[in-house]
């Protein structure tokens, strides 16, 4: 199946095993997590420290599960600004692959409040991004 957020591609295996991982939070905590991944994509690095006390009251493994964690909505959320995802088809694509509504919901949300500031973030590091303002400066 090929979902939009991962440019009209089938998604990879190891985010649809990470889903799984995703969903035993709560949304309220995937919801902050993603937040604190979104904020680490606009301005590195990650605050784990922050990360690492969401996950600290929870039932999965803390260093393993956080970082694949962090991997998999790095993956979603960096996807969705790259192949500019529509925040509807985001959420319902996200359902598809078994993300709980809610967590999608909450994942949509997040990418929709940072979207324009991530995708200033990703122009300005891309080569095409590079060359454009080197040539504004000159």
């Amino acid at each position: 199946m090929k979902f939009r957020f991962c440019g009209d591609a089938d998604c990879p295996d190891w985010v649809l095993a990470e889903i799984n991982t995703l969903s035993r939070l709560s949304s309220v905590k995937v919801k902050l997590l993603s937040q604190v991944v979104a904020m680490g994509l606009i301005n590195p690095p990650f605050d784990m420290e922050k990360a690492e006390k969401l996950f600290a009251d929870s039932k999965l493994d803390s260093d393993i599960d956080l970082k694949a964690c962090i991997a998999c909505l790095t993956y979603i959320i960096t996807s969705a600004t790259r192949f500019n995802c529509d925040s509807s088809a985001l959420h319902s694509e996200l359902q598809q692959l078994g993300l709980p509504r809610e967590h999608s919901t909450s994942i949509k949300r997040v990418t929709d409040d940072q979207i324009t500031h991530l995708a200033a973030k990703f122009r300005s590091c891309s080569l095409k991004g590079l060359l454009t303002i080197r040539s504004m400066s000159s």
